[in-house]
C-alpha cells in the first residue's frame, strides 16, 4: 500500500512541486522512523524530482536531520514540514493583498498550490474575485486547478490554451507560480506562461508570479526537456515530428513583481 502511494508521487505530473513536497513529507511521516525506507525515498526522489528546486531544497534539509541521528529531531523536522506550506502562502497573500486588494479578476495557467492557497486566501476578503484558467496541456493541470478554486467558491471561468489571447485583456492581471527561480531573477514554469507573460505586456497587464524562496537555484541556465511525445499525439507519420516540453523560462524583464514568502 505505501509502495503504491510513493509510487504514485514519484510518478506525479500534474501537482506543483510544493504539493509534491508535502505529500513526500505526508508518506515519511506514515512510515515512522523506517530509516531504511526514509534514505530509500530520498534516493529514488532525488532521481525522480530532483529537477525541482523546492523537492532539492527539502531532500537536502532532511538529509541534514538524518545525520544528526536523532529520532525526535526527525519527528519534529517532518511534522513541523506539514505546516510550512501554510505558513508560506500567509506571508505571501500579506504582501500581495496589500498592495492588490482592488483587483477583481486573474488569469492563470497550470497548477500551484502556493497560488491556490493564496486565491482562497483573498476568496475570503473579496468574494467578487474571478479567476481565469488555462487548461495546459497536454497533462490537463489547469483542468484541475478550476475544479480545486471552484470547490473553494471562487467564481472560476475555464478555457483552452488557445484562448489565451481572447482573455487577457479582459481580466486585471495575470498571476502564476514557479517551478524554479534561476539566479538571474528569471524563472521557470510550466509551457504558455512564456506566452502569458508577453499578451500581459501587449496588453498593458501586471505579470505576478507567487512562489516560495525553496524554488530558488544557483543555477543561471534552464534546458527545456522534451518529454513523452504519446501525451500530445500517438499518431505516427512520416516527416510528422511531435514535441512535448513541460517548462519555459521566463525572463525577469517580463515579469511585474515576484511575490515569495
Amino acid at each position: 500500500m505505501r509502495s503504491n502511494q510513493l509510487h504514485h508521487i514519484l510518478g506525479n505530473k500534474t501537482s506543483g512541486s510544493s504539493e509534491l513536497v508535502q505529500m513526500l513529507n505526508s508518506y515519511l511521516l506514515s512510515i515512522g522512523h523506517n530509516k531504511r525506507e526514509i534514505i530509500k525515498t530520498i534516493s529514488l526522489a532525488t532521481i525522480k524530482l530532483g529537477h525541482f528546486e523546492a523537492v532539492n531544497s527539502y531532500l537536502k534539509e532532511l538529509n541534514s536531520v538524518l545525520k544528526a541521528k536523532s529520532k525526535p529531531d526527525l519527528t519534529l523536522f517532518l511534522k513541523r514540514y506539514s505546516n510550512r506550506n501554510t505558513e508560506i502562502v500567509e506571508i505571501i497573500f500579506t504582501k500581495l493583498y496589500r498592495d492588490f486588494k482592488n483587483l477583481r479578476s486573474l488569469i492563470t495557467l497550470s497548477h500551484s498550490g502556493t497560488l491556490v492557497g493564496v486565491l482562497k486566501l483573498w476568496h475570503n476578503e473579496n468574494k467578487n474575485l474571478k479567476v481565469v484558467v488555462c487548461e495546459s496541456r497536454p497533462k490537463f493541470e489547469g483542468i484541475l486547478m478550476a475544479k480545486e478554486l471552484a470547490g473553494i467558491g471562487i467564481k472560476v471561468e475555464l478555457i483552452t490554451d488557445a484562448m489565451i489571447g481572447l482573455y487577457v485583456s479582459r481580466v486585471d492581471a495575470a498571476m502564476i507560480g514557479a517551478d524554479i527561480i534561476l539566479s538571474n531573477g528569471n524563472i521557470v514554469n510550466k509551457v504558455g506562461s512564456k506566452a502569458l507573460a508577453l499578451l500581459s505586456k501587449e496588453f498593458n497587464k501586471p505579470f505576478y508570479v507567487v512562489t516560495s524562496k525553496s524554488k530558488g537555484s544557483k543555477k543561471l541556465i534552464f534546458k527545456p526537456k522534451k518529454e513523452n511525445p504519446n501525451e500530445v499525439l500517438k499518431y505516427r507519420a512520416k516527416n510528422l515530428s511531435i514535441s512535448n516540453i513541460y517548462f519555459e523560462e521566463i525572463e525577469k524583464k517580463s515579469i511585474t513583481k515576484i511575490y515569495t514568502d
